[in-house]
Formats: structure tokens, sequence, C-alpha cells
């Protein structure tokens, strides 16, 4: 009997261990992928650059917000005035005893940090403004649905700057995005954009139900809003050609690529259907208003693939082969790919580099070779977004900040210093390492 019920529970555990993804509804494994996001924003690189933004922002606080806060507003407003000492628009003046001492602070108070919502102190804005402002003139800070808007509006332009940083990057990007509402952003052109980004940066963490519900969210405004102004949106895509009707086209169209991308990487059967039909709507867009470049010709080789259709994908990839984003090892794979498909039988599989890991990473590079190219403060500034030299202010000088503070606490970086002072007396380096313990 014993025999029996472990043999049991073994079966179990098997057929357990084989269910995936495909028996989850659409609504759970969105849910899964917000439960993800939030285990991606564990990290240090996050938890510093919130602990720089609280540190402006609760500068500008008046109030205690609560007893826990109120045990360390001493400590906070002790190490922003360290910093306003040294200038913080100049954070790398600060000296190396100056980053411990804040190490210290900041490991004592991290558990406060990760889990306080940023936005219950005043926005940034607010901060900025009363340490540069006009200190003869008294200043309101913004509350209500303004204040949320305000910081709504700082969260998503933050999100889209960070992702190309090499200090601050995906991850705090990601936390960004996580801090953004779009549903409490005004139905604008920025709210189209901002929404369309944070959809790809989902995509490009592989948070794909994160991802496919920010575009199919999307590509329903725009169904809704045809004739919206998308000034932004065209220089963004550097699509100067276009006239508005055509640049709603073309916007309309790279959502349902995004969007096809995160079905194609999905598990189940009905999202490869659905990304075939969302690559099918970007190609009819494109094709109707001209665009022609390696993303379509991807596109074409894999629906061409699809369909048995061998000379017309073999034209495509001979195009795609022309293409700046790709190296020379995946050119030398094209022409591979190109002679297999010359003597592929019907109804033989798919080339095997020629599949949605490289459509994936090709529409990866596009996407990184716009958003590379876009100088974010002067089209913000020329499109009149809120707060842009703030955002940017900001970005500068938490990024310094955060990366002084992570490099010089590093033992690798603690063991170089360790040699570099020790003429300057042993009582300097014992008060280093005291601080860390």
């Amino acid at each position: 009997m014993k025999i029996l019920r472990f043999a049991l529970f073994c079966f179990l555990l098997i057929v357990l261990s084989r269910c995936s993804d495909d028996h989850l509804s659409d609504e759970a494994l969105l849910e899964k992928d917000k439960r993800a996001l939030v285990d991606n924003l564990d990290s240090d690189k996050v938890s510093t650059y919130k602990f720089g933004k609280i540190l402006i922002r609760a500068s500008a606080e008046k109030n205690t917000i609560s007893p826990e806060f109120q045990s360390f507003k001493t400590d906070f407003e002790r190490i922003f005035k360290t910093l306003v000492k040294h200038d913080i628009k100049h954070p790398e003046n600060l000296s190396f005893l100056d980053y411990i001492s804040i190490y210290r602070d900041y490991k004592r108070m991290q558990n406060f940090i990760m889990k306080t919502d940023e936005d219950i102190f005043p926005t940034l804005s607010d901060a900025f403004n009363l340490l540069y402002g006009d200190s003869t003139t008294k200043i309101s800070y913004f509350s209500g649905e303004e204040k949320v808007y305000v910081q709504n509006v700082e969260h998503a332009i933050l999100s889209t700057i960070v992702v190309l940083s090499e200090d601050l990057g995906k991850e705090v990007s990601l936390y960004e995005c996580s801090m953004t509402n779009p549903e409490l952003l005004l139905d604008s052109e920025i709210k189209t954009l901002l929404q369309y980004c944070r959809g790809f940066l989902f995509f490009e963490n592989r948070l794909l139900y994160l991802s496919e519900n920010e575009l199919t969210n999307n590509i329903n405004w725009l169904n809704n809003n045809k004739h919206v102004e998308l000034s932004l949106t065209r220089s963004f895509f550097r699509w100067g050609n276009l006239d508005n009707n055509q640049t709603h086209t073309a916007f309309h169209s790279f959502n349902h690529l995004i969007r096809g991308f995160d079905r194609l990487m999905m598990d189940r059967e009905i999202d490869e259907k659905r990304a075939l039909e969302d690559f099918e709507m970007f190609l009819k867009d494109a094709n109707e208003i001209g665009i022609d470049n390696e993303v379509i010709w991807s596109i074409e080789t894999f629906l061409y693939l699809k369909n048995e259709d061998n000379e017309k994908a073999i034209s495509s990839l001979k195009k795609l082969k022309k293409s700046d984003l790709l190296s020379d090892e995946e050119k030398r794979r094209i022409d591979e790919s190109i002679e297999y498909v010359k003597n592929r039988k019907p109804g033989k599989v798919l080339n095997g580099f020629f599949d949605k890991v490289f459509l994936s990473k090709l529409v990866t590079k596009y996407m990184f070779s716009i958003l590379s190219n876009v100088n974010w403060e002067k089209v913000l500034k020329e499109h009149n977004v809120p707060h842009t030299d703030k955002m940017f202010e900001t970005l500068k000088r938490v990024k310094k900040f955060n990366s002084n503070l992570l490099k010089y606490t590093d033992s690798d970086n603690l063991n170089q210093k360790a040699s570099e002072i020790k003429n300057e007396g042993n009582k300097i380096w014992e008060n280093a390492k005291h601080a860390l313990e």
C-alpha cells in the first residue's frame, strides 16, 4: 500500500511539473508577470537609486508622514545637507569617507527605503523648486490630483530615459515603469508614446503579458483616436516625411509589431496564432505608407516561410542581409538560411537560425537604435512636455550619486582604497571599515 501511495505521489508530481502556461488564462498570466516584476526590483541598483530619489523628495517634506519616517528624518536631513554642502550638482566632489558614511546610513534605512512608496513625498519638481527657487517667494506644492499627475509624468519620462544608461539601465527603468500608471495620464500623444515605450521595455525584459497588456490598451486607444496630433511621435521615430495620418498608421503598425513579438515568445498555441495576426496587420499598415526596412524584411521572411513561399522568403532575406544592424556572423548565417530555403522540402520546419529568438533580437536592436538617437531633452522641450529640465537634472545627479555609492562600497574598490590611504594613517582606514560593519 505504501509503495502504491508513493507511486501515485510521484505520478502527481510528474503531471504537475508538466503543467505549463497552456492551462492558464490571459488574466492569470498577467498576474504572474506582475509578481515577476516585483521580484525583478529587488536589487542593490534599484535600492540605491530609490534612496537617492527619496533623499531629494524627502528634503521638501514638511510633515513626519509616518512614525518610521520620523525615526529616520534627521538622518535624511543630515545626508542631504552633506550633499548640498558639496553641491548636489557635483556628487563626485564627495570624499571616499563621505560615501562610506552615507552607505552606512543607507544600509540601516534600506528596509524602510524598499518598502516605502516614494510618492508619499513631494514631487521632484517641488523639491528642486525649494532647493533652487527664489527663497523670497513662497512655494506652493502640488497636491491632490495635480500631484498624482505630475509625479506620474516624472516616473513615465524617467522610465524611458534611463533604459539607455550604462549606470542604471534595465532594472531602474523597470522600477520607474512599475511606478507609472498610464491610466492617470491625460489622454494625449505623450500618454500613447510613453505607453508604447513601457510595452517595449516590458517586452525587452521578457515580461511578455505585461507588455501585451500595455500595447493592447495602446492599440485600442489609437483605434479610437485616429486624428490625434502625433508630432512628438514623428520626431521620436524620425518619420519627418510622413503626414499626421501616415504617422498614425505607422505608429499603429509598430504597436502591433511589438505585441506580435510578445505573443510569438509565449508558449500557448493561441498566442502564436495571435502573433501571426499582429504581424499581418503590421505589414498591412507598413505597406500602406511605404515603410521599407529590416524589420519589414524580417517579418516578411517569417510569414513567407510559414506560408511555404520560398521565393519571396529568399528575396526578403537578401534585403535583410544588407542591414547595418546585423553582425558579420549574422549575415553569414543568413547566407546559410538562403541556401536552406532554396533546398527546403515542403512541410519541413523553419530554419533553426531564423526563429523567434533571432527575430526578437533584431527588433530589439532596431528599437534601441531609435532610442539611442533621440535627443530626449531637446524633443521633450520642443513639445512643451512639463518638468523636462527637472527630469534631466534628477537623472544626472542621482545617476552619479548611485554610481559612486556602489563603486566606493564595492569590496574590490575598498581594498584598493585601503592601499591608497595607508600612508594617510591607519585611523582613517579603521573608520571606513567600522562604518560598513
